[in-house]
């Protein structure tokens, strides 16, 4: 298998807890990575009256009296912008203790409480502090946590580790909103609901560069502002464009070769799955045609996606994803049934694109033999000579001169990639 680009990062590790108590922890984020300070984006006197942002080199001063610097929610002591909340899993699989003791949870760290009680089985508090750190898409200010024996009231309490003042989440949320509200003027009243979903993909795809290292490579900040991301941050980034379209969304907590985060979408009343960093290309191809975007992980099923992905069921069930409606080779026309199709949906395809001013095409066969078969005869050929013809008709119809290359960077799944080069 041809690895992709990217396979993101999070950190599930044991602790060892008084009176011989240990179970599996998670922290959705850099817990292992150093606590840095938000140097370039904020002050860093507490005291200041203001505070800047610096977005894609463009200076901004936020006044502390503004309306957006003051704006805060009865959940958190810093500002939210509406949609950076994803909570379809805490609606739909809680019960009424579970809600409660969310709701404590996520006060305590919308208001950097250092430290907290704990009242209740520590398994439990675990898995709803990871699935809020999941669902509330800018709760990445906590870095690490540890428990500690509480002698006065002798039980454990909860140590809190922050990396981020309210200040500073204020900050990255105040730009990430406005890098967002400049890609949603992107979005058309004529498209329905893939069309956007499939332009949140492409754009990310194409804006974000993958970057395992980057100290805000986890946050929505990372990936809008800064456009470096880890799987965390291109995930979040989408869930919160598709929060802006009103699409129902949901990420989802698995593993690939290493723990991993993606997104699921439901359109037409059935579930899909997502995963624009294993469509963002590799390196080499990436380097290549920089503006090629794949779409092998975009809306598929449970079937395709445990092809390499395990997907778990901590912190919560997540939703089942069997409709094909919107699976991108079905909405676009780009499965290949028989050899004698191979031409006329190819064509479309590369038409389809070359209007849309792209830079490659994806079919999809439906059988080994069908593919193997295809790819052994372009192998054999020039595929610009096997395209001859609809070479010139994009050349009357367009007015463009292009060449052909094709890769088969998917071709485990039966995909064949066609390269666009314009002249």
């Amino acid at each position: 298998m041809i690895a992709p680009k990217f396979f993101g990062q999070l950190f599930f590790r044991r602790k060892k807890l008084p009176a011989d108590v240990s179970f599996l922890k998670g922290t959705l984020g850099t817990a292992l990575a150093s606590v840095l300070l938000f140097c370039g984006c904020v002050r860093q006197d507490p005291d200041s009256t203001s505070y800047h942002i610096y977005s894609e080199g463009t200076f901004i001063e936020v006044e502390s009296g503004s309306e957006e610097y003051a704006k805060k929610t009865d959940e958190a002591e810093f500002y939210v912008p509406d949609g950076m909340v994803t909570d379809y899993l805490s609606k739909n699989t809680l019960d009424d203790k579970e809600k409660e003791l969310y709701d404590r949870i996520l006060k305590d760290l919308g208001s950097l409480k250092e430290r907290a009680p704990l009242t209740v089985d520590a398994e439990i508090y675990v898995r709803l502090l990871n699935l809020i750190l999941l669902e509330r898409l800018s709760y990445t200010q906590v870095s690490d946590w540890e428990w500690e024996y509480n002698t006065d009231n002798q039980g454990l309490d909860i140590v809190f580790v922050y990396r981020f003042t309210a200040d500073q989440i204020s900050s990255m949320n105040i730009a990430a909103e406005r890098a967002a509200k400049e890609i949603m003027k992107g979005v058309t009243p004529d498209m329905d609901d893939y069309e956007k979903v499939k332009y949140f993909h492409d754009y990310l795809v194409l804006n974000c560069t993958a970057n395992t290292d980057y100290e805000y490579a986890d946050t929505i900040y990372g990936a809008l502002v800064q456009k470096e991301a880890m799987c965390e941050g291109y995930t979040k980034a989408f869930s919160y464009l598709c929060n802006l379209a009103g699409i129902e969304n949901v990420i989802v907590a698995g593993e690939t070769y290493v723990p991993h985060v993606w997104n699921m979408v439901k359109l037409g009343g059935n579930w899909y799955h997502v995963d624009v960093t294993w469509d963002d290309p590799d390196d080499k191809l990436h380097e290549a045609f920089p503006d090629v975007i794949l779409y092998q992980y975009f809306m598929v099923t449970d079937s395709v996606i445990e092809n390499n992905h395990l997907i778990w069921s901590y912190p919560a069930e997540f939703p089942k994803a069997n409709g094909r409606n919107e699976n991108y080779f079905v909405r676009e026309g780009t499965d290949i049934t028989n050899a004698e199709e191979f031409l006329t949906v190819s064509e479309n395809a590369i038409m389809g694109a070359v209007s849309r001013g792209e830079q490659s095409a994806m079919v999809k066969f439906e059988t080994n033999d069908l593919y193997i078969s295809t790819v052994s005869d372009l192998a054999e050929r020039s595929i610009n000579d096997v395209f001859e013809a609809m070479l010139s008709r994009i050349g009357a119809t367009y007015g463009k001169d292009i060449k052909l290359s094709w890769t088969d960077y998917y071709g485990q799944y039966r995909i064949l990639t066609f390269i666009i080069e314009y002249n």
